[in-house]
């Protein structure tokens, strides 16, 4: 793996972030009203139950972690296959792997500026803070985006294999997991007949256990440890994935046409 490449792609990134109207939109100004929109929602609910409205904050905050930093693994890929340049970076001695651990580091820098952001605003007007997790967060932080990793990298291996037929997946697949996942409500809310999903999804883990050190301050490590695993699983079985649909895609010809 060659870092000049990697830190070359780093490069192509910043440029398209700071030039495209359109993923301006899609992570900072949709970002934005949704979480002004939650905040006045749980500004309102706390006037009558305090703990409520902390819950609603804090789950969109986390869910947003996985939101950005999954739509920045993936559609940065559609973007070059849109543009028909995508074919044309891997004419130069570049190799998947670099491209999926730039789109890795351009998206861990995009959640951590958004999320930030977020937070500041959240203390401002909401008196909200998610340092109140204290040195926990980090670790919260990375494993959620350890699961964003893993369904970007999933869907980018659907795209290389099926092209843009499925591109809606890109901002669509991943909602999948949000109402099993207890973002904003305890696992117990869930039907009885599919509750078991819920701990098949590493967002809850991390989800019930942040929610659990808000209300009572400690820290729920077996479920930490748990969300950690089951998270390491979902990048090794999406690093798996993808290779075998590039592979398969080269012998096909499909990867050569996308775009076309």
């Amino acid at each position: 793996m060659n870092w000049n490449h990697i830190k070359a792609l780093l490069l192509h990134s910043w440029y398209h972030t700071t030039h495209s109207k359109e993923t301006q939109i899609d992570l900072f100004w949709f970002t934005l009203i949704q979480f002004l929109i939650f905040g006045l929602i749980s500004k309102v609910i706390s006037a009558q139950q305090p703990e409520v409205g902390t819950v609603l904050l804090l789950g969109f905050l986390l869910w947003e972690v996985v939101r950005i930093g999954q739509y920045s693994v993936t559609v940065s890929m559609l973007w070059e296959i849109w543009s028909k340049s995508f074919n044309s970076l891997f004419i130069a001695p570049l190799t998947m792997a670099e491209w999926i651990v730039s789109q890795m580091i351009a998206a861990v820098i995009k959640t951590v500026i958004v999320i930030s952001s977020l937070a500041v605003l959240g203390m401002l007007f909401f008196q909200f803070s998610l340092l109140g997790l204290g040195l926990i967060l980090p670790i919260y932080t990375a494993i959620l985006i350890g699961f964003a990793y893993a369904s970007g990298i999933f869907i980018s291996g659907l795209i290389i294999r099926y092209g843009t037929n499925i591109q809606s997946f890109a901002w669509g697949l991943i909602y999948i997991f949000q109402p099993i996942s207890a973002v904003f409500y305890p696992v117990d809310a869930l039907p009885v007949q599919i509750r078991w999903t819920s701990y098949l999804s590493p967002i809850t883990y991390v989800m019930e256990a942040a929610r659990h050190q808000f209300a009572t301050g400690e820290v729920r490590w077996s479920f930490i440890g748990i969300g950690a695993v089951v998270c390491l699983l979902y990048c090794v079985g999406a690093g798996l994935f993808t290779r075998h649909m590039y592979s398969r895609a080269r012998k096909t010809g499909e990867f050569a046409r996308l775009g076309d």
